[in-house]
């Protein structure tokens, strides 16, 4: 049997293929796809211990062929060196060839597909852009190890599309007719198949104390099992929209220009990415941004009557989520509550951040009693020099000192905040110069950095070039993979012939 195949439609599909292949599986059968075909449709499958992918096109066939297991990297390297617009796919007798490229089959099976209950089960559609929905919200799934592993997937329920990681919020609403709710998994194979702009629908069923799911959207079905838990009640901690004081806007230009600005922003976990917003009296027109580690910003935007010196800390991580879903105005109490963005796909609620306000003012306040105590002490002159230790006298001004006086001797510390002049004493010994033949600890050290910095350069040189050479050795080896390939093919040709 011999059908011709759209090369473009196929390999597009090896990537979110390719999601749930283990390269380093020691059973072979876990390293492979599956390829069967019937009723004019071709199945490709790939899976994993927890999920399963499957993609299907269409094709017209003489007869059906059970599944086969061929090696997914030599698959792979069959679609994408294709020379031509089209595939030549053949089966013959347990035996693919893509192209002429034979693949022998691999031993082993993949589990048969999970049955869906014809009662049990429950259907609901899906909007078309569901899988925009899911790429907007991808980001702010918690992706870490938490107790709240249902904090780990996006809430498909009534309301829409939601997904936090419990410190920031979105919600998309979508006209989804369910009643209930289920929390599907990270689903990062089902963004790999950019299938944007599909219609499609999710089937759940009951098997034991799991949820199970198959998700269509368009030529992909997606088999896996939903994350256990109730989902939060997020509606709570949505504000009223009635209840926002303060909002700033800005156009889609400038929203473009504040999202390179993020971008460049290093990060720094120490002050959790920090980007503090205000409005400066100099230019009342611009929103002004300062990232943790001092870098400046400013944007040409529009306030409410109410903004004045209100400033407000948010992770540039919520920013940027907030651009990327299309929102251009940002809406809240105070410095203190929620950040809600509008104005695009949805809604987004985050908390800003105050440890650091705080702590930044409990530090100022405690700098302003310090002041305040220094400048109530009282003026104490310095101690004059001994008669017998100088030969001048020392030109002194009046310095701030804390004096505290012991039982055998009085010590003046002269406060280092107050810049004070005092003129040189005459030397009347000569100095110690004891150690000025020793070596410097310092020159030992830049010795020494010197040193390594040599030793790394040699070493990575030397990396480049055994790179260079496993390169080179990998193209050879396949060169000779090929030709034993090729020649292969043509000693199976002369036999079929002679046999004939």
């Amino acid at each position: 049997m011999e059908l011709t195949l759209n090369k473009t439609e196929l390999a597009g599909a090896l990537p979110a293929l390719g999601k749930l292949v283990s390269r380093t599986a020691p059973l072979e059968a876990n390293r492979a796809v599956e390829i069967t075909g019937f009723a004019n449709t071709l199945h490709f499958r790939t899976r994993n211990i927890v999920e399963e992918i499957e993609f299907t096109m269409f094709a017209e066939m003489d007869e059906d062929f059970p599944a086969t297991l061929v090696n997914f990297e030599q698959f792979r390297l069959a679609v994408r060196n294709g020379k031509n617009k089209s595939l030549k796919f053949e089966y013959d007798c347990g035996e693919i060839f893509f192209d002429d490229v034979m693949m022998a089959p691999v031993k082993g099976h993949f589990p048969l597909k999970e049955r869906i209950p014809e009662q049990d089960a429950t259907v609901t559609e899906l909007p078309a852009d569901t899988l925009s929905a899911l790429s907007l919200l991808a980001p702010l799934v918690d992706k870490c190890t938490t107790p709240r592993r249902v904090l780990c997937g996006i809430n498909i329920s009534g309301d829409g599309f939601t997904a936090t990681d419990g410190k920031e919020l979105s919600n998309i609403p979508a006209q989804i007719e369910t009643t209930g709710s289920i929390t599907i998994p990270f689903p990062l194979t089902l963004l790999a198949t950019k299938a944007f702009g599909e219609t499609g629908k999710i089937t759940t069923w009951q098997k034991d104390e799991d949820t199970h799911f198959e998700l269509l959207l368009g030529n992909w079905t997606w088999r896996a099992k939903a994350i256990r838990g109730n989902y939060p009640d997020w509606k709570r901690v949505v504000p009223e929209r009635t209840e926002a004081t303060h909002y700033v806007s800005f156009q889609d230009d400038r929203a473009e220009r504040l999202m390179r600005y993020l971008k460049s922003i290093p990060d720094d976990k120490e002050h959790n990415n920090a980007v503090k917003l205000c409005r400066l009296p100099e230019v009342p027109d611009n929103l002004h941004l300062e990232s943790s580690n001092g870098m400046l910003f400013s944007i040409l935007a529009e306030f409410d009557d109410n903004w004045d010196d209100l400033s407000l800390a948010v992770r540039k991580e919520v920013l940027l989520h907030l651009l990327n879903a299309g929102h251009r105005k940002i809406e809240l109490n105070d410095a203190c509550g929620p950040v809600v963005g509008t104005g695009g796909t949805g809604q987004n609620i985050a908390m800003p951040i105050i440890t650091k306000t705080r702590q930044a003012q409990s530090e100022q306040n405690a700098e302003q009693t310090t002041s305040e105590q220094t400048d109530t002490q009282p003026v104490v002159q310095p101690e004059q020099p001994a008669p017998e230790a100088t030969e001048q006298k020392a030109e002194t001004t009046t310095t701030n000192t804390n004096t505290t006086t012991s039982s055998k001797e009085n010590t003046t510390m002269i406060d280092t905040n107050t810049i004070h002049t005092v003129s040189a004493p005459v030397q009347t010994s000569a100095p110690n110069y004891e150690h000025e033949n020793e070596p410097s600890m310092l020159d030992d050290l830049t010795a020494s950095i010197e040193e390594l910095k040599s030793k790394l350069v040699l070493l990575s040189d030397e990396s480049v070039s055994i790179s260079r050479k496993l390169r080179k050795f990998a193209i050879a080896q396949r060169q000779k993979d090929r030709e034993y390939r090729q020649a292969k093919r043509a000693l199976n040709r002369v036999h079929v012939v002679s046999a004939a």
